[in-house]
């Protein structure tokens, strides 16, 4: 009785084996994470902008963190940004977001569905939905340049509408 049951469990172990092999190369990644991160790019002692996070996520060699719950201040233009997910790229200095950001100041509301901004340069871009919110006006459409100097350009289906 135990041979048949070695040999039933050995003729298990080769069916279940056959054709089961993994050639593939693994590779196993390690990752540590930051919780209420604050970044600050200051120029000649004065600060140009401040990001916090809720939390950052790094991955093994690579110079790019995962963000959570994210805030940016740009205190020259008094602009605040929110996002619920991005990554900020550590060697080239941008920000990348495919989530829904909202900018606000004291006279606008920016809605957008993703965000790609070089910080070191200051220019903003997104391909897709924009929503410009201020006093007595709104402007809509798809697809967003904007520069240091905060000249803005919609580029596809502008539609404004001006209130009184």
């Amino acid at each position: 009785m135990v041979v048949l049951s070695v040999a039933l469990f050995s003729s298990l172990f080769l069916m279940l084996r056959t054709g089961r092999e993994f050639t593939g190369d693994v590779q196993i990644k390690g990752g540590s994470f930051i919780e209420d991160v604050r970044i600050l790019q200051k120029k000649k002692g004065v600060t140009l902008w401040t990001l916090t996070a809720s939390k950052a996520d790094f991955t093994e060699g690579e110079d790019k963190a995962e963000l959570s719950d994210i805030k940016m201040m740009l205190q020259k233009n008094g602009v605040t940004l929110h996002a619920g997910k991005g990554i900020y790229n550590i060697s080239d200095k941008s920000f990348t977001t495919d989530s829904v950001v909202e900018a606000a100041s004291k006279d606008y509301k920016i809605t957008a569905d993703s965000l790609d901004y070089e910080l070191s340069s200051g220019e903003i871009q997104t391909g897709g939905k924009i929503t410009v919110e201020g006093k007595g006006f709104k402007v809509e459409g798809k697809g967003m340049k904007a520069d240091a100097e905060q000249k803005v350009s919609i580029l596809n289906d502008v539609k404004a509408t001006f209130h009184k």
